[in-house]
């Protein structure tokens, strides 16, 4: 008698508890209040970056919003599952950049009490966003996208093992997918921040 094959449908490790009554309770928290959670980061970003050198954190911001133009030049939505560009590398490329983006300008505050929980809370954020997004697309695709999910890591970028797309970049996916609007505006509000800086120095319930 043939042996079934549930590879397809058994549940990954980290399913168990990500899934559990009280992290997704969280995950629901953060993401419903995640424009008031970002309005208040953006204050306390400009209250408190006061502390040189600011290079390190524009460039992991830089990194972050690079790797989302690369992401939305190969994401086209709720028509084909996307397996080129940095999709063939990880599976979330969008969130890890906007991660990284995050976790830029929060450096440049050189404050570890800002830093750690906008990580945890970014993380709980993702996790509720991506799994559900996960859930929508086995359902749309099927078989298609469960042999991506199990070729391609979710978080963890490695080097693809075959070539999965013929896919190329396409600026008409990046103006569709509104990134040069995320981009200028980073760009901008950095800069907007170094004047703020040169201007009126330290705040002073940022020293």
């Amino acid at each position: 008698m043939a042996r079934h094959d549930d590879s397809a449908t058994r549940r990954p490790p980290e399913a168990d508890w990500l899934t559990s009554e009280p992290v997704t309770r969280l995950q629901r928290f953060f993401t419903r209040l995640r424009f008031v959670v970002a309005a208040h980061a953006a204050a306390l970003i400009v209250a408190f970056t006061d502390r040189p050198p600011m290079w390190p954190g524009i460039a992991v911001a830089l990194v972050g919003e690079l790797i989302q133009i690369w992401a939305s030049a190969h994401l086209r939505k709720n028509v084909e599952v996307v397996m080129s560009g940095p999709y063939a590398w990880v599976r979330n490329p969008m969130y890890l950049g906007r991660f990284l983006l995050g976790l830029g300008l929060t450096l440049l505050t050189w404050r570890w009490l800002l830093i750690a929980p906008y990580v945890i809370v970014f993380w709980l954020y993702a996790q509720a966003r991506v799994l559900g997004e996960e859930a929508r697309l086995r359902h749309k695709f099927g078989p298609e996208y469960d042999e991506y999910r199990r070729s391609v890591r979710r978080w963890l970028p490695l080097p693809p093992n075959r070539r999965f797309s013929d896919a190329r970049w396409s600026w008409e996916c990046v103006f569709r997918n509104h990134e040069l609007r995320v981009a200028f505006g980073v760009v901008a509000g950095m800069l907007l921040l170094k004047w703020r800086i040169i201007l009126w120095g330290p705040l002073s319930f940022g020293r």
